[in-house]
């Protein structure tokens, strides 16, 4: 029988969210947060590491990871944090009270007993987290959510005790080594400057996009030699597999799934006509997936959205000014900007730098098809244009 990898794991996995069964590159990033770690314990401080990017990227399964190092290395760690809690002594004191210890067996990292905090008397979140020595992990994933805090105004009282909060960890003062670890889409960033984080450190600050074709290979690998247990050379079904989930770890799960499916129906034996049903199974859960992302959107609110993105393929790249001035000319002023910020809450939209796309080009092709006026193609519509102008400057033009 074939041999997990990685016998010592004990937290399950999850096909939609959460740790990664078989996780292979992010080398930098998980490089990034041990240097952290390890700086905040030097220092007795701490500070605010932030994992952002498109839906299905796999930053549930990173920031699992990075739970595994810290805990492997004695942190305490308080795992899903709610985002009120940086606002709220008693909701911080539930979260504390929710502290792991953990211990190596077997090879795997276990949860052991331990961690409270003393009930002492606090007024504010930020002093429940100064009780104890111990370095401690604070992980918040979707921590996109923090924005019902970073849009209320300053004078609210929920978000003045969380810019205290955060702004006390990401400053290392709270007197013990405490790392806030938040995933979260693309736009994150911008939620924590609005709750007083002004920047980051180079290395604590992570966009995840697609993974690297050798770690994709070495996912789905994993899928079919050791979780079907299959002995033969899965080569072209691991070719044919790539060549559609171009990285994307979400994309990934809606193959090997039917994958695991239909080699167990046919015995082991990886057969032509089963890759054929794997690759038509895939393409279906890949556009499940695109249906659930874009649910909260009227037909028409996507066809518009559409319209005002480039082509697929095109090579250009839209700025919020682009997409709004197309978006306008549909909508009053502040429904196209509801929209817009719709459709960057949702992932539908993302951020990098400073121009905006559809995250994933498979899906971009999706929504064209879906919800897409026809439209010409590039050289079709410089033609036209110049015809046009070519008719509106009349007869003398040519002389």
């Amino acid at each position: 029988m074939a041999q997990s990898p990685d016998p010592g794991r004990s937290v399950p996995h999850t096909f939609d969210r959460g740790r990664a069964e078989y996780f292979h590159g992010r080398h930098k990033p998980l490089a990034n947060f041990r240097r952290t770690c390890e700086a905040a314990r030097r220092v007795e401080g701490g500070t605010t590491f932030l994992v952002q990017g498109a839906p299905g990227a796999g930053k549930t399964a990173l920031l699992n990871e990075c739970v595994e190092l810290a805990a492997r290395d004695g942190w305490l760690v308080a795992k899903d944090v709610t985002h009120m809690a940086f606002s709220d002594a008693i909701q911080m004191r539930t979260q504390m009270r929710n502290l792991h210890h953990f211990r190596v067996e077997d090879g795997a990292v276990v949860p052991a007993p331990g961690g409270a905090t003393r009930d002492t008397p606090v007024n504010s979140p930020f002093e429940v987290l100064q009780q104890g020595g111990t370095p401690l992990l604070l992980v918040i994933d979707e921590a996109q959510n923090l924005r019902t805090l970073s849009d209320r105004p300053f004078t609210d009282d929920a978000k003045a005790s969380a810019i205290e909060t955060i702004g006390k960890i990401h400053n290392g003062s709270l007197g013990r080594p405490v790392v806030l670890l938040a995933g979260g889409l693309s736009n994150t960033v911008s939620v924590f400057e609005n709750l007083g984080v002004s920047r980051f450190d180079g290395e604590c600050y992570n966009v995840l996009g697609a993974l690297e074709p050798d770690a994709e290979r070495a996912v789905i690998r994993d899928w079919v030699q050791f979780h079907a247990e299959v002995l033969a050379d899965s080569s072209e079904w691991i070719d044919a597999i790539m060549k559609e989930t171009h990285g994307w770890p979400q994309h990934t799960i809606a193959y090997v799934r039917p994958a695991m499916r239909r080699i167990a129906h046919d015995g082991g034996i990886l057969t032509p006509q089963g890759l054929a049903h794997v690759l038509e199974q895939g393409r279906q859960g890949r556009e499940d997936y695109y249906k659930a992302r874009t649910h909260t959107f009227d037909n028409s609110e996507l066809t518009t959205l559409v319209s005002a993105l480039p082509a697929v393929g095109g090579g250009d790249r839209a700025t919020k000014e682009s997409i709004m001035k197309s978006l306008a000319a549909t909508y009053p002023r502040q429904e196209a900007e509801r929209l817009f910020n719709h459709a960057v809450r949702k992932g539908v939209l993302s951020k990098e730098w400073k121009h905006y796309s559809v995250p994933i080009p498979s899906m971009h092709a999706w929504l064209e098809r879906e919800y897409g006026e026809p439209r010409l193609d590039r050289a079709q519509q410089i033609n036209g244009e110049r015809l046009n102008g070519a008719h509106a400057k009349g007869p003398d033009l040519e002389r």
